[in-house]
């Protein structure tokens, strides 16, 4: 086999290694948002019928010490609209801020693929060449089960 076909082979095996580690992030990001949006929808739901019977709770109890049920439901109802209000307020730093930090987090802080494989400087060459042993090694494996050429 000739050193540049050899090449080549060593490339496409390098090219499947990262488009297969790059799946399995992808995958992972996604599973975490996926969680994330579940479990907000959940959150959201629950808080909705907690805010209900704390307010006909609320409403009755103020119905006591106002003797007007209607009255009751008026200061209820603009108590939550001022917690509305207060809510759309402060979206930035309640909401649009720790949202932005984890996401930043989660996709920029992450070290890169060539961050991982290289490590330090002075490792670099020892860690390449074990990279690229392996990865043949694989994709043999991979060849060898009848997967893709």
């Amino acid at each position: 086999m000739s050193a540049s076909r050899r090449m080549t082979d060593d490339i496409r095996r390098l090219a499947y290694r990262v488009e297969r580690y790059l799946r399995l992030e992808a995958t992972e990001r996604l599973t975490m948002v996926t969680t994330f949006v579940v479990l907000c929808a959940v959150v959201v739901a629950l808080a909705t019928s907690a805010i209900f019977f704390l307010s006909t709770g609320t409403v009755k109890a103020l119905t006591l010490l106002t003797g007007s049920e209607m009255w009751s439901y008026y200061i209820v109802g603009g108590f939550l609209v001022l917690l509305i209000v207060l809510a759309f307020l402060l979206k930035k730093p309640l909401i649009e801020n720790p949202f932005v930090r984890m996401f930043s987090e989660q996709l920029l802080n992450v070290p890169t693929v060539t961050e991982q494989m290289l490590g330090s400087k002075g490792q670099k060459d020892e860690q390449i060449r074990k990279l690229a042993e392996s990865l043949v090694r694989e994709l043999d494996d991979y060849d060898e089960e009848g997967g893709e050429e």
